[in-house]
């Protein structure tokens, strides 16, 4: 970064990845629900590890929806919509990926059995942060994952945009050394971080109407 300016920046945010590190911290604080995680608050209490007046700009939140689960676990699923409503109401911007069927061997089943893995959402964060670093919506970009499938953005990243800065907000329990080896100024969040930014128990959407926390994510 060259400019005086306080710097711009936009965070890119995996959503299953910062899931599963929730999943982890609510195990360490004896189950205490920790989902309903208010991801801008989180985002702005990092702004002071980038400084200079770091701001910021935008947060995209990536993430697929489970359709498969709509007649299996129709609670599971209308809680993550609720959730995604709740981020959006606080102007999150939502990518949407795709969940795939496949047949995958068991070993304790002794058999093949069907799995469903989310697609496309690496691939679709990687082009949104060299699309808006070509734009120059950013100075800084902070990718909120622990994911080494990364690695090659970071190296393209670094070639095409020396004036610009690629950080990673490892999510609790998902540091990724080969990430934070080549991106040195990344950092960590805490257990702690998600308990301390949660969302209100209801919440007050554009429209007017109001948005309640699912009663399975309250202590």
């Amino acid at each position: 970064m060259t400019s005086t300016a306080a710097p711009r920046v936009v965070f890119f945010v995996d959503g299953f990845n910062l899931y599963h590190s929730i999943k982890s911290a609510e195990q360490r604080f004896d189950g205490i629900p920790l989902k309903w995680l208010d991801l801008p608050a989180l985002c702005d209490s990092t702004l002071h590890l980038i400084g200079g007046g770091a701001r910021r700009t935008a947060i995209h939140y990536f993430t697929a929806f489970a359709d498969y689960l709509r007649e299996k676990d129709p609670g599971k699923f209308a809680r993550h919509q609720l959730y995604v409503r709740a981020l959006t109401a606080r102007k999150v911007i939502l990518h949407t990926g795709r969940f795939q069927r496949r047949q995958a061997w068991a070993d304790d089943l002794n058999q093949f059995v069907t799995v469903f893995e989310e697609k496309e959402t690496d691939v679709a964060i990687a082009c949104a942060c060299l699309g808006l670093a070509a734009a120059d919506a950013f100075d800084v970009a902070v990718m909120l994952t622990g994911d080494s499938d990364f690695t090659p953005l970071v190296e393209t990243f670094t070639q095409a945009y020396p004036d610009k800065q690629l950080r990673f907000a490892f999510p609790y329990d998902r540091v990724s050394k080969q990430l934070h080896r080549i991106s040195p100024q990344s950092f960590k969040l805490s257990k702690e971080s998600y308990r301390k930014h949660q969302f209100p128990h209801t919440l007050r959407l554009p429209s007017g109407k109001h948005i309640h926390i699912p009663p399975d994510w309250t202590s």
